[in-house]
């Protein structure tokens, strides 16, 4: 189950650039898998998928924004795996439910919120976009949203916006395991060795993904992406709901 979730996530992210933690974080949490345990696995597999799309989108990807984006972002993922380690023994449904929600108004925000395109941003949304997208990596091992935001707000290609989130996820994406491992211990690194079983059918999916990416446009892309947010976000959250009435 686990390998069939990876390899969906990895079309999903393939085609529209990003979603491989949305998409798969909350089903991995649902087969049973701890959520510290499910980021090591998703970051591992997402980074060798970003890796591979970066490379074949490589004359795309802004390489020096990319670089401070990358930089900006790992400063804040300590806090968020600080935040983490305080949430960890909570209840497992009450962390499916707030997965369910953090995804639920990430995709509603995108869905409503459509900034006329721009060539270039006031650098301090930039810092926020990156410090965010740190945060929610370190915390939930979903980071991609505000990256999301802040790069589709630009007059970009849908190969640069895709190259720059390839990018950043391929560099930041190894110091963020090795903060993992430190807050967790070296054991969290076995789900490492998982990914790294995984990486057939992360190249498959990766393959498969950005053909789709290259042909359909990226508004109906996005829209596609963000209604299956918006179910899975439910999903997690109406159980919980449903439990606590009765």
């Amino acid at each position: 189950m686990a390998g069939i979730i990876i390899f969906l996530a990895g079309i999903g992210q393939s085609a529209i650039g990003f979603g491989y933690a949305l998409f798969s974080s909350p089903l991995l949490v649902w087969i049973g898998i701890p959520l510290p345990q499910v980021i090591a696995l998703v970051a591992t597999c997402s980074m060798f998928q970003a890796i591979i799309g970066s490379r074949k989108l490589n004359t795309s990807v802004p390489w020096r924004l990319s670089l401070i984006a990358t930089i900006v972002r790992l400063a804040s993922v300590i806090i968020g795996l600080w935040l983490l380690k305080l949430l960890v023994n909570l209840n497992i449904a009450f962390i499916r439910m707030l997965i369910g929600v953090v995804i639920c108004l990430i995709a509603t925000i995108q869905i409503i919120w459509r900034p006329k395109p721009v060539d270039k941003l006031h650098w301090s949304w930039g810092g926020i976009a990156f410090s965010s997208s740190g945060l929610l990596a370190g915390l939930f091992g979903m980071g991609g949203p505000p990256l999301v935001l802040w790069s589709m707000t630009h007059n970009w290609t849908n190969q640069k916006t895709r190259g720059f989130l390839f990018a950043v996820f391929a560099m930041s994406i190894p110091v963020q395991i090795l903060l993992l491992s430190f807050t967790f211990g070296l054991s969290i690194l076995w789900n490492v060795v998982i990914g790294i079983a995984f990486l057939p059918l992360i190249y498959l999916g990766t393959m498969v993904g950005l053909p789709l990416g290259n042909r359909i446009s990226k508004d109906k892309l996005k829209l596609i992406a963000y209604v299956v947010l918006l179910i899975i976000g439910v999903s997690a959250v109406v159980p919980v709901l449903f439990s606590q009435w009765n």
